[in-house]
């Protein structure tokens, strides 16, 4: 029994109406983004920016440390912290915070490929 469906329970919720492969899906583009940043900061240590693969590793690993913390709540692993699920849980702050992170990932891609593109 969840009193508040849509805070941060909504895994629990999208469990209950979605099922396993609900959350697995979840669970899956949850990795899918965390390996993409992961990959876009081993392009940067390909091309000798150091400072924007710090950036975008580090943004990796907040967005998955947020989701695994979130999940591991609603599973009852975990004691409440208070973590949204990124890009997924009620409020208007954090969703803000997510989407800039996501934002700033994006525009460090972009700069890597425009990099390759012009140096062959």
């Amino acid at each position: 029994y969840l009193p508040e469906a849509h805070t941060d329970f909504l895994m629990a919720v999208l469990a209950e109406e979605m099922g396993l492969i609900g959350v697995c899906v979840v669970i899956f583009l949850f990795s899918l983004i965390v390996y993409r940043a992961f990959k876009i900061g081993w392009n940067c240590v390909l091309l000798n920016k150091v400072y924007e693969s710090l950036v975008s590793m580090g943004i990796g690993i907040w967005l998955g440390i947020q989701a695994f913390f979130n999940m591991g709540v609603n599973m009852g692993l975990l004691p409440t912290k208070g973590l949204t699920l990124p890009l997924m849980s009620f409020g208007g702050s954090g969703i803000v915070v997510n989407c800039i992170g996501l934002a700033i990932l994006l525009r460090i891609d972009w700069e890597n490929r425009n990099l390759i593109r012009k140096s062959r």
